[in-house]
């Protein structure tokens, strides 16, 4: 069960999954945090709509496969057992918004003030905590592989991110 989502909203999944981390400076106090991520690897699945499909029971929509890794990120679903699993490591790691008005998602906050990190910061810019530029500040992301079946509902999606074979494995 997908708390908050309708199930039919999971759109990736995977018999296996990365938890990653890394570490941070908080834009609003300046302590140093932890950040976390969820990863899939290479063979996992994400459902393709199918435009052309108007009706609720969405019979035409597709799994296709992945060839490559990817980073998740704007997630607003997550199975109960999964969240119960992720947050034994991750406690400032939960659901949060940038504006009132903005639905939930799994999002980062500072372990010291608990503000929110933005995800298009942290996933698509450039030198975000997991945006490395080199293999150097790809080393510093620590991937713990988890062999547990993995469902989400994620509205960003970063396919073959940037040095993730250099990325620390645990």
């Amino acid at each position: 069960m997908v708390s908050g989502n309708d199930p039919s909203d999971i759109n990736i999944r995977s018999p296996r999954f990365f938890l990653a981390r890394t570490a941070a400076k908080c834009h609003h106090c300046g302590e140093s945090t932890p950040l976390f991520a969820l990863a899939v690897p290479p063979g996992h699945e994400v459902l393709e709509l199918d435009p052309e499909e108007q009706n609720e029971d969405r019979t035409a929509d597709s799994w296709s496969v992945a060839p490559h890794s990817a980073l998740l990120f704007f997630i607003n679903g997550l199975p109960d057992l999964l969240k119960a699993r992720i947050r034994q490591f991750t406690p400032s790691y939960g659901l949060g918004s940038r504006e009132a008005t903005e639905p939930s998602y799994w999002a980062n906050h500072c372990q010291h003030c608990d503000s929110l990190f933005d995800d298009n910061e942290l996933f698509c810019e450039p030198g975000g905590a997991f945006q490395p530029l080199s293999e150097v500040s790809a080393r510093r992301i620590h991937l713990l592989a988890i062999d547990e079946k993995f469902e989400a509902a994620a509205a960003g999606y970063a396919l073959d991110p940037p040095f993730f074979d250099a990325m620390t494995l645990d």
